[in-house]
């Protein structure tokens, strides 16, 4: 037995074969929005220089053009050091370093408040509104300003996405002048951007609803009225999920 342990210690030891390194899948990370300056809705872009190295990885970070507000910078120094670009995003560069831009704005990060929904419509009947939306638009509906804005509110709906990586959202808002008209607006937003080097596509307002409350007959109703901008399929499918009724809000049945 000595002797085996011996001739096998003597035996030289085969070559280590070097092992190809394998490179993380390519990553962006978005970056975290101050809280101060989302409660204010304060808008920036971020020209953030990277260096990389040859799998992707930021190895080192820089800023090539302020925001002008130091909290927007670092939020954007941060989140670039945790990306890993692509092969395609790295050919794009020049010296090992490329450009990312980082824009901060478009997303409201404050705390929404309860939908202030009256409990004597909690199972109303909701009614097609016999008084027309008075805008020809959804871009008329924004330019009047009708809602009030700065009260946030709860997103009744939530949020999804479909196979195409869009996202749909929903807002509420209050009517500024009458408390018992609610709008939603229906939000299609566009997939994230596989490269940090391409801008973020615009959100799209595709449709805004009107919750009138009144009582008829003693019964709680609610006269809906829908200005839709999608296909004539879509707004009618639309139309079909909202007089379903609100998620806390349910349509009276019978």
């Amino acid at each position: 037995m000595l002797l085996a342990l011996a001739l096998a210690l003597a035996v030289p030891a085969a070559p280590v074969q070097a092992v190809a390194e394998e490179c993380p899948a390519p990553k962006v990370v978005h970056p975290r929005y101050p809280l101060d300056l989302a409660r204010a809705n304060k808008t920036g872009l971020v020209l953030v220089g990277a260096r990389f190295d040859d799998c992707g990885r930021i190895l080192e970070t820089r800023v090539d053009k302020s925001s002008g507000r130091k909290l927007f910078d670092q939020s954007a120094l941060e989140s670039v050091a945790k990306y890993v670009l692509s092969a395609e995003q790295r050919g794009k560069g020049a010296d090992g370093w490329v450009q990312v831009p980082v824009k901060f704005g478009g997303f409201r990060n404050v705390e929404a408040r309860k939908i202030p929904w009256p409990r004597s419509h909690r199972k109303p009947v909701y009614l097609p509104d016999e008084q027309a939306i008075p805008f020809d638009s959804i871009a008329g509906f924004q330019d009047a300003k009708v809602t009030n804005d700065d009260d946030v509110l709860q997103n009744p709906y939530g949020m999804s996405r479909d196979a195409a990586g869009q996202i749909m959202r929903t807002g509420m808002y209050l009517d500024r002048k009458d408390p018992d008209v609610f709008w939603l607006t229906y939000i299609i937003q566009p997939p994230f951007p596989a490269s940090p080097t391409e801008p973020m596509g615009a959100s799209v307002t595709a449709a805004v609803a009107r919750y009138r409350l009144v009582e008829e007959a003693g019964v709680p109703v609610v006269r809906l009225g829908l200005l839709c901008e999608r296909p004539a399929d879509e707004c009618e499918r639309l139309r079909e999920f909202l007089f379903d009724g609100l998620p806390f809000a349910k349509a009276r049945r019978g």
